[in-house]
């Protein structure tokens, strides 16, 4: 199915109002009736609804070289130097008619958002989804992603509460370094992400 384009655009070119409540930072865990390969492809597809796009980095297999039982796919938003962008040079730089518009709206600083799965018992599976700022990013703006992860979270779990697949749920304001693909260590180690 064919998706349309998130209105404030996506992946390098995602943009946010400067005056929009950014929201909590939040992931969330999932126990859910499925398979992991399904689960992070039904994930990463509502992230990439929100304009999140693919990294073509071989998460997926560097996981399976490291023995690793998880499946996962890593997506990013935003773009480093295009963040630290003034509203002003916005209004200078930005394309006619309307630059308006744009100016007010601020680059999103990198984001990376890593949804993972493994299973758990027979026809049940665990998927985990969480997002990661970027240092190297606009500071003041750093979270300006959470309401799109929020947006994919919530459809997440609106879906798996469809088909009656979903056994728990529960949000994340952190993640412990487990060994976990979603976590702070794994995404600096084999990610390289800053």
């Amino acid at each position: 199915m064919p998706r349309s384009p998130h209105p404030q655009g996506s992946g390098r070119d995602a943009r946010t109002s400067r005056l929009e409540y950014k929201g909590p930072w939040l992931g969330a865990r999932w126990i859910v009736r499925s398979d992991s390969e399904r689960l992070v492809r039904i994930a990463a597809d509502f992230l990439t609804e929100e304009g999140f796009e693919a990294r073509s980095d071989g998460f997926a297999d560097s996981l399976r070289e490291r023995g690793s039982e998880w499946t996962a796919t890593a997506l990013e938003i935003g773009d480093e130097k295009r963040s630290h962008r003034s509203w002003w040079r916005g209004l200078l730089t930005d394309e006619l008619p309307f630059p308006m518009p744009h100016a007010l709206q601020h680059v999103l600083p990198p984001t990376l958002v890593v949804a993972s799965a493994r299973p758990v018992a027979a026809g049940v599976a665990e998927l985990v989804v969480f997002p990661h700022t970027s240092a190297r990013g606009d500071a003041t703006h750093a979270r300006a992603a959470a309401p799109r992860v929020a947006a994919a979270l919530e459809q997440i779990t609106a879906a798996a509460g469809a088909e009656g697949a979903m056994l728990s749920h529960e949000s994340l304001r952190g993640i412990a370094n487990d060994g976990s693909p979603a976590s702070q260590a794994v995404v600096r180690e084999v990610l390289g992400w800053r």
